[in-house]
């Protein structure tokens, strides 16, 4: 939990610095290449995290993977935290930063899982209804697990709706399962 807030003061930072300076889209493009870096290279991930490779090889490493590949106030950043030691923080603080800024863009991370893949209309009935309890953009992430039998599962920042046949099942099982029914003869 400790990390987390740290992570998220440092991404508060790097985004405060960003608006200051009137690059906050380039420092948003840079979160995600960084984030898709780390998603691609559990390697990188483990070496920035390790305690026995030094800071200096670290930052070769970065260099050498994100040259060309993110902004001069990103790259002086990340320099600025392996500099503090604070680099095993990178991942959680680009997530984090990824998160800030969705929220200073009134952008609603919105996912949604069904048991088969959503129609265009079904999909537009969604948006419409987030529509209504969020005021701004939504990011929509659809993932299918035929596990849920039905229904949907729909996460709304930090709220859950979990209409789904597999729960109602569940819930009518503990049902029968907690009350004495007794068959009339």
């Amino acid at each position: 939990m400790a990390t987390a807030r740290v992570a998220a003061r440092y991404a508060k930072a790097l985004l405060s610095l960003a608006q200051e300076r009137n690059e906050l889209d380039a420092v948003g493009q840079d979160l995600d290449t960084l984030d898709a870096l780390f998603a691609g290279s559990r390697d990188l991930v483990v070496l920035l995290q390790s305690p026995i490779v030094k800071g200096d090889k670290k930052q070769a490493v970065l260099d050498a993977v994100l040259k060309g590949h993110v902004g001069e106030l990103t790259a002086s950043y990340l320099q600025i935290l392996i500099q503090k030691g604070r680099e095993g923080l990178v991942v959680d603080m680009v997530q984090e930063g990824q998160t800030q800024l969705r929220a200073l863009r009134n952008i609603q991370s919105v996912t949604v899982t069904t048991a088969v893949a959503l129609t265009d209309a079904l999909r537009s009935s969604i948006l419409a209804q987030v529509a209504k309890v969020h005021k701004g953009e939504v990011e929509l992430t659809e993932q299918v697990d035929p596990e849920i039998l039905g229904g949907y599962i729909l996460h709304i920042g930090d709220q859950m709706i979990d209409a789904s046949v597999k729960r109602q099942i569940q819930a009518l099982g503990r049902e029968l399962t907690e009350h004495d029914y007794e068959p009339e003869f």
